[in-house]
């Protein structure tokens, strides 16, 4: 659908939703320091990431014209994170033992691959075969060091020891926010949305598809007129203002899953009226009415 805001509008909405996306990275890093659930404290170094990604999408944001398709695969990075972060905090302890040990399941089978800082020094073909087969030994007596550990074995025994590329879940995307749902203490609609409006696409992107390099273009897209003046810019600063706010709001939800068992009631209250905010401006950009969203909220008799 074309807007019917102005250009100027439009940038002026989407500063207002760099302020708040950047607003929500710094409660973000705010909130880390008051974390003492065991759980979440080790599932929050996906937050740290999502803090990392997030500043980089401020940074493409601010160079919309260049770098449109590039925002779109960190939308998918960033939701991810947020997603996975928010299943960790409340799937089984199976799952969870899993996530915590699939690190160093990856570490064992990493140790064989070939290094380019391999020093390898040959003349002959038969010299860079036994060369290569010597660093071959070495790499398998280090992997078989590794084997001895107890945290190993038991990733082993999780994953693989023959099979090299295990997921550390077997859970679909769909299934995470399906488990999400069915907890039923977030608002597992912004989730939800996020998946349907960016991941399909952005992976085209990811992976370099036409379709995904021309995604932003609209160049498919036979409602979209791109002969109109200023109508392909109104569309780029109207996309990434969604996204900025979509994402945003992702981290309004990991404050109300924290809240339930750390005390974080004042970051999550300005974060709580910040998502309102965003929310107002969300509907206005798109030109829709605002829905009646009951809040599951953390921290409210």
């Amino acid at each position: 659908m074309q807007t019917t805001h102005s250009l100027d509008d439009l940038k002026k909405y989407h500063t207002e939703a760099i302020n708040f996306f950047n607003a929500e990275l710094f409660l973000l890093k705010e909130v880390m320091p008051k974390i003492t659930d065991k759980r979440i404290g080790k599932a929050s170094m996906l937050l740290v990431s999502c803090s990392q990604t997030g500043t980089a999408l401020i940074q493409l944001a601010n160079q919309i014209d260049f770098f449109r398709n590039e925002s779109v695969m960190l939308s998918r990075a960033f939701m991810e994170k947020i997603t996975n972060f928010c299943y960790v905090g409340i799937c089984d302890e199976k799952e969870f033992r899993a996530f915590t040990l699939h690190p160093a399941y990856k570490h064992y089978h990493n140790v064989m691959l070939p290094k380019m800082e391999d020093d390898i020094e040959f003349t002959t073909a038969e010299e860079y075969a036994e060369a290569a087969n010597k660093k071959y030994h070495e790499r398998k007596e280090k992997q078989e060091k590794l084997k001895k550990i107890p945290i190993v074995q038991e990733a082993l025994t999780i994953f693989s020891e023959t099979k090299t590329n295990l997921n550390w879940t077997k859970k679909t995307l769909n299934d995470r926010i399906e488990a999400i749902q069915k907890w039923g203490k977030l608002l597992d609609v912004f989730f939800t949305i996020n998946k349907i409006q960016y991941y399909s696409d952005a992976s085209e992107t990811l992976h370099g598809s036409l379709y995904g390099c021309t995604y932003n273009a609209g160049v498919f897209n036979p409602d979209f007129d791109h002969t109109k003046e200023n109508e392909l810019e109104k569309k780029l600063y109207k996309d990434n203002t969604c996204i900025l706010l979509h994402l945003g709001m992702l981290i309004h939800e990991s404050f109300t899953l924290i809240s339930y068992s750390n005390d974080i009631q004042l970051i999550w209250d300005n974060s709580y009226r910040n998502r309102n905010q965003a929310l107002n401006l969300l509907y206005h950009v798109l030109g829709k009415k605002i829905p009646g969203l009951k809040e599951k909220e953390a921290n409210q008799s």
